[in-house]
């Protein structure tokens, strides 16, 4: 799996006329970036983007605290994601929007990467093709790191590359390739794995010896300086505990729902991944060699690895010392499945088959895409239309309740704090105290039962439930203290209850 490639040539200054090359990637990101945010707002928010949201508009003291005590994996990006907010605003389309502008960074990364060994016209289908990759697809219009993550392991893939092929001497090239791993490992803790795949490449490449000892010397320092992040992070792993409840290395979830959302996709991207890999090893012995083979060749095994060896490196420590596997951790590899794809449409001969498989993926990729865009693509959350039915019903003094009986991350009383709007008028009878007060993610609730005073004289109450009895405490000390059902609403996930007093 090695390939020798020539030195690199010199490029000479663009002649009047020819475009710059970096007009290309520059085109294609901005492109990716305005495409995925269209809509992006569009989806009710979810458990993990609650976290990011609510961490990030903590105030800054609060926001330290609750880092060292809970969740320091994330605290760089809550502490990006707080600035931001401070400018724009904590919409759904506004906290979105990073993860939009990363995604074209990474569609940019990509062209640069591919013409790098390609083609022009590769490197343009390999970014089309990435966007249509469902995962890159869900992380676009996501309040998390991953997005961020992906970009900056698609640019240091395209630096390394830079560097090996100039033979590049000069420290500051490689110490910035070393600061940007640092970067990378505090935004998201698992692109520590891309150090095993650059590992990798450089055989690919064939990298010369001076180039092996400054990467490694290079990866060594940013590792020391990763390693007291490491360490508080690894110290808190209980907040992932939940994941030995679930069965998350199952094939559907490695093989499908890790990158590609839906089992026909995956069929047809994997047939696309498998087939540009035995290109790839029948090209080696194919006499005569045609034009361009090395360089496609290199480019697939980059994203071969790419793609491959971070997941076995998280499967193998899952293994010896889970849980610490989902398939969302991957996000930053998918990428590497859309340049696999786009290799494979643009290998395939005769070039109507060519078109017939591309004409395929369109028609299995767009309404999936375009189905992420809708009101509860976020696994079934509901919680902005919770927030405007309260919101349209809902009277001044009115109190609410919500189900406490569900993992932290399901509580239908995020609604209240992703949405707040809806709930101007209405009292929130369980809080004890606020999140932002508290050391931990979430507010400190409990039970009417506890609190009975609280529902003074209110005619009115609303019960938001989101599983079978996590609200049947509160519905029964409700009944006994003389309320009434007198309305129910069903969403996807969340039923929402009127109780009125004085009403049989």
């Amino acid at each position: 799996m090695t390939t020798t490639l020539a030195p690199p040539q010199v490029a000479s200054a663009p002649q009047r006329g020819t475009r710059h090359p970096a007009v290309a990637p520059a085109a294609m990101g901005i492109g990716a970036a305005l495409v995925t945010a269209i809509g992006s707002g569009v989806p009710s928010m979810w458990g993990d983007e609650a976290a990011s949201v609510m961490s990030a508009q903590r105030p800054w003291e609060s926001l330290w605290a609750m880092v060292a005590n809970v969740d320091a994996v994330h605290a760089v990006y809550y502490a990006m994601l707080h600035l931001w907010i401070d400018v724009f605003g904590a919409s759904a389309f506004s906290v979105r929007f990073p993860s939009a502008l990363a995604v074209g960074a990474t569609v940019a990364g990509v062209v640069v990467l591919c013409r790098s060994l390609t083609n022009g016209r590769i490197a343009v289908l390999a970014g089309i093709v990435c966007l249509l990759v469902p995962r890159i697809g869900f992380m676009a219009a996501e309040a998390r790191s991953a997005a961020i993550s992906a970009a900056l392991v698609t640019w240091l893939t395209v630096l390394l590359l830079h560097l090996v092929r100039t033979r590049e001497v000069r420290a500051r090239w490689w110490l910035l390739y070393g600061g940007l791993l640092v970067v990378s490992v505090h935004v998201f803790l698992y692109t520590a794995l891309v150090a095993a795949f650059h590992l990798l490449v450089l055989l690919v490449l064939r990298a010369p010896l001076p180039s092996w000892g400054r990467w490694g010397a290079t990866t060594v320092l940013a590792a020391v300086a990763c390693l007291p992040f490491a360490i508080v992070a690894m110290g808190q792993r209980g907040q992932i505990a939940f994941l030995a409840r679930r069965d998350v290395t199952n094939p559907v979830m490695i093989f499908v729902d890790q990158w590609f959302g839906s089992i026909p996709i995956a069929v047809a991207a994997w047939a696309a991944i498998v087939f540009a890999i035995v290109w790839a090893l029948r090209s080696r012995v194919r006499l005569p060699a045609l034009p361009g083979d090395a360089g496609r060749r290199t480019l697939i095994w980059i994203s071969t690895l790419w793609l491959l060896v971070p997941m076995a490196g998280l499967l193998l420590a899952n293994a010896a010392a889970g849980p610490l596997y989902t398939g969302r951790y991957l996000s930053f590899s998918a990428p590497a499945a859309g340049i696999l794809i786009a290799l494979t449409v643009a290998l395939i001969r005769p070039r109507p088959v060519a078109l017939i498989a591309g004409a395929v993926g369109l028609v299995l990729a767009v309404p999936f895409a375009t189905s992420q865009r809708t009101e509860n693509a976020k696994f079934g959350s509901d919680w902005a239309q919770v927030s405007e039915y309260v919101g349209a019903n809902s009277r001044p003094g009115d109190g609410i309740v919500f189900d406490e009986g569900v993992r932290p991350s399901r509580r239908p009383r995020l609604a209240l704090r992703l949405y707040p709007d809806g709930f101007q008028h209405t009292v929130d009878l369980g809080l004890v105290r606020s999140y932002e007060t508290t050391s931990g993610l979430w507010d400190t609730v409990t039970t009417l039962r506890e609190l009975p005073d609280a529902l003074g004289d209110r005619e009115r109450v609303w019960v938001v439930a989101r599983s079978a009895d996590g609200t049947a405490d509160d519905e029964s000390f409700l009944q006994r203290a003389g309320y009434h059902l007198t309305d129910t609403h069903t969403l996807a996930r969340d039923v929402i209850r009127l109780y009125s007093k004085g009403i049989s």
